[in-house]
């Protein structure tokens, strides 16, 4: 009977063992489950704050490019007006073109009907008229006295003429030079001079001053210094620029009249 209950109680000692055992695996199996999930946990968060801060970064993208949309706007309104101011003055300059072109056309029909008259005076008077010999030195004074006005007149109407053709000339300039608009190509802040996208078949002149642009923002002045034909170098005023601005590639430079 005694060594029953020994038996009893071995078996029940490595019973219990053996449920220990058991129950401490399933103790660290569930501490390394619970490890695994606190990483996964803070690898979710981790990629949660990127993810915010991706987010954050592209509402402040979208506000940045909405600010510039906006600001490209106003610049293209700004523009358009320009263009139309440039446009009525251009017609008003074509139409006082127009006018001064019929001008000069009136003055070259009348310096033709002179040398006309005079070629007919000159044919008449040498014509023989043996009815009036005896008048031929009066008549031969006439001819000189008539030609001499005919003569003056000429003159005149030919010095009238190159007048309105100077004053054409002038016009046309004049016209290309107020509708001017070019850009600043380059800039050298060590010699204080510009370079410009605009020259002299746009009607630009040695020393002529330009505005400097930057949207609606008056920057500073330039003023022409070397002419080519597409192109030109100009001198930074001294004194002309707006506090705290500079002149840089891409602003662009119109004419004094144009922004009055």
């Amino acid at each position: 009977m005694a060594k029953l209950l020994n038996i009893a109680t071995i078996v029940l000692a490595a019973i219990t063992a053996l449920l220990g055992f058991i129950n401490l695996n399933t103790v660290n199996e569930a501490r390394t489950n619970l490890g695994n999930a606190q990483t996964e946990l803070a690898s979710t968060k981790k990629s949660l704050d990127e993810t915010n801060t991706k987010l954050g970064e592209s509402q402040k993208s979208a506000a940045e490019w909405t600010t510039k949309i906006e600001a490209t706007e106003g610049q293209v309104t700004i523009l358009k007006a320009e263009s139309e101011s440039k446009d009525s003055k251009i017609q008003e300059l074509q139409s006082q073109i127009s006018t001064k072109e019929m001008e000069i056309e009136l003055e070259k029909s009348k310096a033709n009907t002179a040398v006309e008259v005079a070629e007919e005076l000159k044919k008449r008077f040498e014509e023989p008229n043996p009815e009036q010999e005896n008048d031929s030195q009066a008549r031969l004074a006439e001819q000189e006295t008539i030609n001499g006005q005919l003569k003056q007149e000429l003159l005149t109407a030919q010095s009238r003429l190159k007048t309105l053709e100077e004053s054409l000339a002038l016009k046309n300039k004049d016209q290309k030079v107020k509708s001017l608009s070019g850009r600043i190509l380059a800039v050298n802040e060590a010699w204080n001079f510009v370079v410009l996208n605009v020259g002299d078949k746009n009607g630009l002149a040695s020393n002529a001053e330009l505005l400097v642009k930057r949207g609606n923002t008056r920057i500073g002045r330039v003023r022409i210094t070397s002419v080519e034909p597409a192109s030109s170098i100009a001198d930074i005023i001294p004194g002309s620029l707006v506090g705290g601005l500079s002149i840089q590639p891409g602003d662009y430079v119109v004419s004094d009249y144009v922004t009055n």
